[in-house]
C-alpha cells in the first residue's frame, strides 16, 4: 500500500514539473508564407521566368531533333530504301529519339536544380527569421501548421515570419552569399 502514494506523488510531480517547463510551440503555414512574403512572391516570379528560359533553350534543340525525326520518318515510309539503308535509317531514328528523350530529361533536371537552389535560399532565410522571432517571442519549437490536427490561431506566426523575412531581405541581414 505504501507504493501507491509514492507512484501518485511521482506522477503528480511530473505533471507539475512539466507545466513549469512547458515547451511553447508555434506553427508556420508554408503555403501562406509564400503568399504573405513579398520576397517569396518575387522568388516565385524569378523561378517562373528562369523556368521559361530553360524550356525555351531546350525547345529550340528539341525542335531540330523533331524535324530530323520527321524527315527520317518520311524516308522510312517512302518504300524507296534498300533493306540495308532502311536498317541504317531505323537505327538513326532510334538514336534521335533517345537524344530527344535525354534532352527532355536534361531540361527537367535543370529546372528542378534551379528551383531547389531558390527554395534553399528561402528555407535558410525562413530559419533565420524564426531564430529572430524565437528570441523576441520566446517560443521553443516550430511546426508546420498543415501537419497539425488542431491549433489555435494564436500559435500561427506565418504573417510574422513573412514580415521578418521581408525586413531581413530589405536590410540584407541574413547572411546570403
Amino acid at each position: 500500500m505504501k507504493k501507491l502514494p509514492l507512484i501518485g506523488l511521482t506522477i503528480l510531480s511530473f505533471f507539475v514539473g512539466f507545466s513549469v517547463n512547458a515547451t511553447e510551440v508555434v506553427c508556420v503555414d508554408g503555403n501562406e508564407l509564400i503568399k504573405d512574403s513579398q520576397y517569396a512572391q518575387q522568388l516565385k516570379q524569378e523561378i517562373e521566368v528562369k523556368k521559361q528560359q530553360i524550356i525555351a533553350k531546350y525547345r529550340q534543340e528539341a525542335q531540330k531533333l523533331i524535324e530530323q525525326l520527321q524527315k527520317l520518318q518520311k524516308e522510312l515510309s517512302s518504300g524507296l530504301l534498300s533493306p540495308e539503308a532502311k536498317k541504317q535509317k531505323q537505327e538513326e531514328y532510334i538514336k534521335l529519339q533517345q537524344k530527344l528523350q535525354f534532352l527532355q530529361i536534361q531540361a527537367q533536371q535543370e529546372v528542378q536544380k534551379y528551383i531547389s537552389q531558390q527554395l534553399r535560399k528561402l528555407d535558410k532565410l525562413t530559419k533565420a527569421a524564426l531564430k529572430v522571432l524565437a528570441k523576441v517571442k520566446g517560443f521553443d519549437m516550430v511546426a508546420d501548421c498543415n501537419n497539425l490536427l488542431y491549433y489555435s490561431a494564436n500559435v500561427d506566426i506565418t504573417k510574422d515570419v513573412a514580415r521578418v523575412i521581408d525586413q531581413m531581405v530589405q536590410k540584407n541581414k541574413w547572411g546570403e552569399e
